[in-house]
């Protein structure tokens, strides 16, 4: 029986509803087939759509002897009509009026088929080897569809007039006219069987999984004997030795290769050997295995295991792929897969540590450099020192001079706890450096403020307190009644200490009149220095105004003051330079001025 092709069918559907609508000027009803003619041992479609019908009655006229005759078909009495003889056919009906209504007549025509194709192959022969193929054909012919049906079953698309059999299979080949007068008439070709060669059979005996690399080697057994072994781990070819340290871990392909006796090279089968030492090993949450005290640690197994065995110092605490523990210890975990093939981790400590104390080993503050270095020290360790913001390993006193110094120390944990800084100021102080200056010649009955402040927030102290309104104060006033040697002592905040001294010779004044008049009248006729008798050794000089020494006396003043003569000649009036040197061991204290001689 020859096939229709359906989308044919449908396209000259759209045809007939697209005209279907005109309804005959006279009244007449209008029929339509779904297609051009009769393809040899398929069939044709009649209808109509006129909407007024009710009953229908169609008919055939087969040659002028038989005449019109029913149409003897169960789709008779409806308004389609199914039907495989090249004839005319009309219409019978009654409409909703009770009126006799007739078609048009329709002519069908028987059509021709095209050639039945003929399936050559490539190569003269119905039998192929697993994996082979060969090309099946036919002659192309142009206005023509080719539709391949293998093992029953077929292509839903057109294909060109040659296909590639890879595999044994019934294969068929419709040829469809494509013209559009045809109405898509086929013809099937002769089935074309193409079978497997005979091949040997072979086999490979199930193998078991190594449940270790370090397993010993194995000898794959397989039928027929004679052949090859190939794949990852076969040591030995002949013989089938797996080794599952060669091969490592993972799924491994091996296949026996036997030759075949027919056309066919050879038949190899597969077998795949699992080398399946499962992984053990445990991570935790942080990927770390220290944790602070209060936190909770998840370690993991590999997931997907069968079974899971945990173990803390040897004793079981859990069964699932991941345990939560708050106490430190050694953990491992002993993992078991679906081969089954049971591995145990490696031991992982996991540690709690309470929040940590940083403190940093006490450096001595001093007085002066001449302190050996410190190494810095601090706890607990692993930080990093600083010193005034410099990294550093050890305090040098003399590197880092006077002054005060941060030293800081950070330590920078991994964890909250095993985080923390100290600071330290340490201070190096210089020793007081007081100056009081020159002895101060200080006359009888008067007072002198000590210049001894260097730092208000340093400690003075004054020897002997004598003479001094306040010997804690930096800057007493002294008015000692005799010559008196002071001593200052200054102590830092550190105890650093400085000591200065300073001598305060109390003199007896002498007055020293401005003008005298050496003229005879037992009046103010000689230079008269009161208080000279206190200096016995005292040294006057006495200048004219051109620098000229005119008087000088040592220890004799007194006895032989100045007269107003210069060896025995007047001098005249004017304007004299004198200087008095009470202590002449002392060329640092003197009286210096000028005086009147007056005459």
């Amino acid at each position: 029986m020859l096939i229709q092709i359906p989308y044919k069918k449908f396209i000259l559907l759209i045809f007939f509803l697209s005209i279907s609508r005109l309804i005959n000027a006279q009244g007449n009803i209008l029929i339509q087939k779904d297609g051009p003619g009769l393809c040899p041992g398929g069939s044709i479609g009649l209808s109509t759509i006129d909407p007024s019908l009710v009953s229908y009655k169609w008919e055939i006229f087969r040659n002028i002897a038989q005449g019109w005759s029913a149409v003897n078909s169960s789709s008779a009495s409806s308004a389609t009509l199914t039907h495989n003889e090249a004839a005319k056919y009309r219409l019978l009906a009654v409409d909703n009026t009770n009126a006799q209504r007739i078609s048009n007549e329709i002519d069908v025509p028987q059509l021709t088929a095209p050639p039945v194709p003929i399936i050559t192959p490539s190569r003269a022969v119905t039998q192929i080897c697993q994996g082979d193929s060969i090309i099946l054909n036919t002659v192309t012919q142009v206005g023509y569809f080719y539709y391949w049906i293998i093992d029953g079953v077929q292509l839903s698309i057109p294909q060109t007039s040659k296909i590639v059999a890879k595999k044994a299979a019934t294969y068929e080949l419709i040829v469809v006219d494509n013209s559009i007068n045809s109405n898509a008439c086929s013809a099937k070709s002769v089935p074309y069987k193409i079978d497997y060669a005979s091949v040997v059979a072979v086999k490979i005996d199930s193998i078991p999984p190594f449940c270790s690399i370090n397993a010993a080697p194995v000898n794959l057994i397989a039928t027929p004997i004679g052949g090859k072994f190939k794949g990852n781990g076969i040591t030995d070819a002949i013989n089938g030795t797996f080794n599952p340290s060669v091969a490592g871990l993972g799924k491994h392909p091996i296949t026996y290769s036997v030759a075949d006796a027919g056309a066919c090279p050879e038949r190899t089968e597969t077998r795949v050997v699992t080398v399946a030492t499962p992984l053990a090993t445990i991570t935790t949450n942080t990927g770390r295995t220290e944790f602070c005290v209060g936190d909770i640690a998840t370690l993991s197994a590999p997931a997907g295991m069968k079974k899971y065995e945990w173990l803390l110092g040897g004793n079981p605490v859990g069964s699932n792929s991941k345990l939560d523990v708050s106490v430190g210890g050694n953990f491992q975990v002993k993992v078991t897969d679906g081969e089954p093939c049971s591995n145990n981790s490696p031991i992982v400590k996991i540690e709690f540590f309470s929040p940590s104390n940083v403190k940093i080993d006490p450096i001595a503050s001093g007085c002066g450099l001449e302190f050996p270095a410190v190494a810095l020290k601090a706890s607990p360790s692993g930080g990093a020192f600083m010193i005034d913001g410099n990294i550093a390993t050890t305090f040098d006193y003399k590197k880092l001079g006077f002054g005060k110094h941060t030293v800081t120390y950070n330590i920078n944990g991994v964890l909250p706890c095993l985080q923390g800084s100290d600071t330290q100021i340490v201070e190096i102080q210089d020793f007081p450096k007081p100056n009081l200056g020159p002895d101060i010649f200080l006359g009888k009955g008067s007072g002198v403020t000590l210049k001894g402040l260097i730092d208000p927030l340093m400690n003075y102290s004054w020897l002997p307190i004598a003479g001094l309104d306040d010997p804690t104060y930096p800057n007493p006033f002294a008015n000692p009644s005799q010559t008196t040697e002071y001593t200052l002592t200054v102590k830092t905040t550190l105890g650093c200490e400085g000591i200065a001294k300073v001598n305060i010779v109390v003199y007896q004044p002498i007055y020293i009149p401005t003008a005298f008049s050496p003229n005879a009248d037992n009046m103010n006729d000689y230079w008269e220095l009161s208080g000279m008798e206190a200096y016995p050794n005292a040294e006057v000089q006495v200048f004219n105004r051109w620098g000229n020494m005119i008087f000088y006396s040592k220890g004799t003043y007194n006895l032989a003051p100045f007269d107003g003569n210069d060896k025995n000649k007047l001098l005249p009036e004017g304007m004299y330079v004198y200087k008095i040197n009470p202590f002449p061991d002392r060329p640092d204290f003197q009286y210096k001025g000028t005086f009147m001689l007056l005459r």
